[in-house]
């Protein structure tokens, strides 16, 4: 493994002095000119969907207006798009006319966050044809291009579950991936701007650059999900990343959306070394300093296209990675403590970004409100807000030291940023971003943990083993099992959504000695909990520091 270390120490100064400005390298100045050379300004083309004659649109006898339809595609180019893109230029008529499954995926995850006024149970009418046509398009060989892109849009803004186990991102993300090799997207040269002749295998090779952005939006997509999922990268040998490298350098991207893929790039390196060795401090606390030089640099090498969203990013990067090392590394090691000092800035910046984002003031140009912009937003940005938040919430418990009252108190006023934004971006009871903040509610209330047991009971998940441990301990909280028996049949009702009338609350909390209490009301000795979860500011935010209402269902 210190062999290993050396290499990738090697191969990072190599590459650092490649791209210095006192011997300058071609590659490096083109990577740069690149991050600022033009796109086209509008990804979809809506001036000739006029000539399509059509007044309605049908998707399994739901009718949609054509009004309807071009209000959600100027939507989706000018909020959506620009996280992920990955189309165009294209005309919206032919996106109608040659692939009807991208057309109704981006009207359905555009009337799931932005519903028009005029129609605003368009997604509700729309969720089961659309499900059906879903479920038939991923099942059929070849996959074009078009449903490729698809697939990274409906991964990246998901249609909500019930419970985060069920969200199937991560095998659409699969099947996108898969497909793209197959058709050899990873092969494709932005440089000659030729592309190659798939008649053999029944798919239309598509342009050079829409081959090109969309194989970066599915290492994109999937490197972020693996992340956040806490899974290995499903794109992450050297070539494949020396590959995307390339195409950074070669290809025009966006500005911001570059600085996201060369993020993951990085987080992409440095997880391959940190999953693989054997739990060494050293080579832990070595490869954690290097990715932290690695992404500070960034910012120094890419100043114009460096934006707070990218700033987030990074913050969150750094989050799972220190967590990684954090959660299977022994108490008492000082690289340990160090690291949680780090955890704990890096996840008060992310809340601080996010906050300062929701009460940005927002111009008359923009057209929609703060909260209406928030709800656009990628998945993958709340979960790693989510994480943050989890992460201050366990960082008393996991550091054993004593933390000064400074420390506390930021902690304390930053869980109650997040669960503001959590709480203003609910549209309707037990939806997902409420079940998140109901998580941080929970949590908020738990007893204080013993040294003993405040080590991760969920292993093998990388750094989001502390999140899923977190949703494990709510459920004990509210009195619930975390064990699935062969015989447990998981129902999915309606009923799910509704507080149950026949557990009394005597019954929802009996627990063994070894199970975390709920404390009526902050009854701890923890400072923490004593000064600051119990103060009458959360009245504010509605959080009542009784018993919350518990409900029927799995968690999250």
């Amino acid at each position: 493994m210190s062999r290993e270390l050396r290499e990738l120490r090697d191969q990072r100064i190599s590459e650092s002095r490649a791209g210095s400005t006192t011997s300058p390298d071609p590659d490096s100045i083109r990577s740069q000119d690149s991050g600022n050379a033009p796109q086209p300004s509008v990804s979809i083309l809506l001036e000739d969907f006029e000539l399509l004659g059509l007044d309605t649109f049908e998707l399994g006898g739901v009718m949609v207006h054509k009004h309807s339809v071009l209000e959600i595609f100027k939507l989706f180019t000018t909020l959506y798009h620009p996280s992920l893109p990955i189309l165009g230029p294209v005309s919206l008529k032919t996106i109608h006319q040659s692939h009807p499954f991208l057309f109704w995926t981006i009207i359905v995850i555009v009337s799931q966050r932005s519903p028009a006024p005029s129609d605003e149970h368009l997604f509700s009418r729309l969720h089961d044809p659309y499900l059906h046509m879903l479920r038939e398009e991923i099942l059929k060989a070849p996959m074009p291009l078009s449903k490729i892109q698809a697939l990274l849009f409906i991964c990246t803004w998901p249609l909500p579950v019930m419970h985060q186990r069920d969200d199937p991102s991560w095998l659409y993300c699969g099947i996108a991936v898969n497909a793209a090799l197959y058709m050899s997207l990873h092969r494709s040269s932005p440089k000659s701007g030729a592309t190659p002749s798939l008649y053999s295998i029944g798919v239309l090779s598509g342009s050079a650059r829409e081959r090109t952005n969309t194989w970066l939006g599915c290492f994109y997509v999937s490197t972020s999900l693996s992340m956040h999922l806490g899974l290995p990268p499903m794109i992450n040998t050297p070539s494949d990343l020396a590959s995307i490298r390339a195409i950074l350098s070669d290809h025009t991207v966006p500005r911001e959306f570059s600085l996201q893929v060369r993020v993951l790039l990085i987080m992409a390196g440095f997880t391959n070394v940190l999953t693989h060795n054997s739990n060494d401090g050293v080579v832990d606390s070595s490869v954690t300093q290097l990715l932290d030089g690695e992404l500070d640099t960034l910012k120094v090498t890419f100043p114009d296209g460096w934006t707070s969203m990218t700033d987030f990013s990074v913050m969150v990067v750094k989050m799972h990675v220190y967590t990684l090392v954090i959660t299977r590394s022994k108490s008492g090691i000082g690289s340990r403590d160090i690291l949680l000092k780090l955890g704990l800035a890096a996840a008060l910046r992310i809340i601080h970004l996010a906050n300062l984002r929701f009460h940005e003031r927002l111009d008359d140009t923009h057209v929609a409100t703060t909260i209406q912009r928030e709800r656009t937003l990628p998945k993958d940005y709340y979960r790693g807000l989510a994480f943050a938040t989890i992460f201050l919430l366990r960082y008393f418990s996991l550091n054993n030291s004593a933390s000064s009252t400074e420390e506390q108190q930021l902690a304390a006023n930053h869980v109650i940023m997040s669960h503001t934004i959590f709480k203003s971006l609910t549209t309707q009871s037990r939806d997902e971003y409420d079940r998140v903040a109901s998580l941080f509610e929970t949590l908020c209330k738990q007893a204080p943990i013993p040294p003993d047991t405040g080590k991760s009971n969920v292993t093998g998940r990388m750094g989001v083993n502390i999140l899923l441990d977190a949703i494990n301990t709510a459920r004990q909280l509210r009195g619930f099992p975390i064990e699935l028996t062969p015989e447990t049949t998981i129902v999915h009702t309606n009923d799910n959504l509704q507080a149950p009338t026949n557990v009394s609350q005597a019954e929802a909390f009996h627990t063994s000695p070894h199970t975390p209490q709920i404390v009526e009301p902050w009854q701890s000795d923890l400072a923490f909990a004593n000064m600051f979860w119990g103060d009458p500011s959360w009245d504010v935010y509605n959080i009542s520091t009784d018993t919350p209402p518990f409900h029927h269902g799995h968690g999250l």
